[in-house]
């Protein structure tokens, strides 16, 4: 994935399916590429916020390993109008549609998708150090960098003036029972004492929100259930949150809440 998107998140496809079709990133969503995710065991992604899209950079790239039918994929699109072949700055031949906007590459077994060339410029991105312990048993994990106003946005949902001085937050997100999964968020904020007044924040809209009445907001329960529920706890500079039992369904909407569209 190239440097300098918004959002990473990579994915262990048929363990994470209940989320990933309920994710809408990047201008995609997961609910339309069913036959895509049949054939796709784990999946990486980097989405870029629309308004930063300097010189017509891409708004998400998207790499699969898995099994394709690259010969076969090749037959449909050189036998549809829609597509043209087109090369990549990597001297890679991919396919691109005007009218659906999405580029795509097939091997027999990997995949790239992209709204432009579909291959990532270097230099890659590197993870940060911090997401390798997220990352154990984890189903789903990732980073989002500037996380700070889509919290404030969640934030005034529930009529709690918050703001978050955070700069950037891991997830990882664990297999439950059927599916239902747990998650754990790392919020990274400048300082330790910025962490723990955060720790008492987050406390006291956990006990002010345990009871009240949802019936009319439903989207708001789910989101309470999944910031809410722990006890909040610091580790240095950082705020971690982890989450009780939540449904793919409703992790979906909590990522699409603090993603960057």
């Amino acid at each position: 994935m190239p440097q300098g998107a918004d959002l990473y998140i990579s994915a262990e496809v048929k363990k994470a399916r209940p989320i990933l079709e309920g994710l809408s990133l990047g201008g995609v969503s997961g609910a339309g590429l069913g036959d895509f995710l049949d054939m796709t065991s784990t999946l990486t992604a980097a989405v870029f916020r629309e308004e930063g899209r300097a010189g017509g950079r891409p708004r998400f790239y998207a790499a699969a390993a898995g099994k394709f039918p690259s010969a076969r994929g090749g037959l449909f699109f050189g036998a549809s109008r829609d597509w043209e072949k087109r090369v990549s700055a990597g001297g890679i031949g991919y396919w691109y549609s005007e009218k659906s906007g999405l580029a795509v590459f097939l091997g027999a077994k990997s995949a790239y998708l992209s709204h432009g060339d579909p291959f990532a410029p270097p230099p890659g991105a590197e993870s940060p150090a911090a997401l390798e312990e997220l990352r154990k048993g984890a189903v789903l994990s990732g980073w989002l960098d500037n996380p700070a106003p889509a919290f404030k946005r969640i934030a005034a949902a529930f009529g709690i003036p918050l703001e978050i001085p955070a700069r950037r937050l891991l997830f990882g997100v664990y297999p439950g029972k059927g599916e239902d999964y747990t998650a754990a968020l790392t919020l990274e904020t400048p300082s330790p004492i910025q962490a723990a007044a955060l720790v008492r924040i987050f406390d006291l809209a956990r006990r002010n929100i345990a009871g009240a009445d949802f019936s009319s907001r439903p989207d708001l329960e789910a989101l309470a259930r999944a910031l809410f529920a722990g006890v909040p706890r610091q580790e240095g500079a950082a705020l971690i949150l982890k989450t009780g039992t939540v449904s793919g369904r409703d992790l979906a909407l909590l990522f699409n809440t603090i993603s960057v569209y």
